[in-house]
């Protein structure tokens, strides 16, 4: 039997909106971000999709995400490893300052690792995992940059592109296989409110 899990980025913050780096600060959702996490929340409702379990990140935009698309009627579990990358000295700041944008290869030492990201990522999966009998779903929203990569380095699927605000991937696990099944964005063509 498999176990499937629904990895959905929190909606639009003021940070993504300024173009400011967020990581472990936390940006409150803004309108645009509060439209589309209602979008997916639509999505699941017209596709008959119903979680058994739901966990969060820690951090607000995460969590307040999560209790939008439940309705705010279903409990759930933070957990602090599905917070997101830690960016060290460049939190808060403009994203044009990271270094990957001059083709730095040379990170920064107050930055998480990414191998660091990765296994934090694992080990939440795990223990969602383990708390799900066969059969059973799991909605867990946190953030782009840690899903993204637990999704190419867990499915092998190094050409996904990333998530969107809002956006959704499915995946089902078959004993220790994780399966990328799908990606979609029912706020994509969402203009600007």
């Amino acid at each position: 039997m498999t176990k499937t899990i629904y990895l959905v980025r929190h909606g639009q913050t003021y940070f993504n909106y300024y173009h400011k780096v967020q990581g472990r600060c936390d940006s409150p959702l803004n309108e645009k971000g509060i439209r589309q996490v209602e979008l997916a929340r639509d999505y699941f409702k017209n596709n008959n999709i119903k979680f058994d379990k739901a966990y969060s990140s820690t951090q607000e935009r995460a969590s307040d995400t999560l209790e939008i698309i439940t309705d705010h009627e279903m409990p759930y579990v933070r957990l602090k490893d599905l917070r997101e990358k830690c960016y060290g000295i460049f939190e808060g700041r403009d994203e044009f300052l990271l270094p990957w944008n001059y083709n730095n290869t040379n990170i920064d030492p107050t930055m998480e690792k990414d191998e660091d990201v990765i296994a934090r990522m694992r080990r939440a999966v795990v223990q969602i995992i383990d708390g799900l009998d066969d059969g059973q779903t799991a909605l867990v929203v946190g953030h782009g940059d840690i899903l993204a990569k637990y999704v190419r380095d867990a499915t092998e699927n190094v050409n996904f592109s990333g998530f969107g605000n809002a956006s959704i991937v499915r995946l089902t696990v078959d004993g220790e296989d994780v399966h990328f099944d799908s990606y979609v964005w029912p706020a994509e063509d969402l203009k600007q409110l």
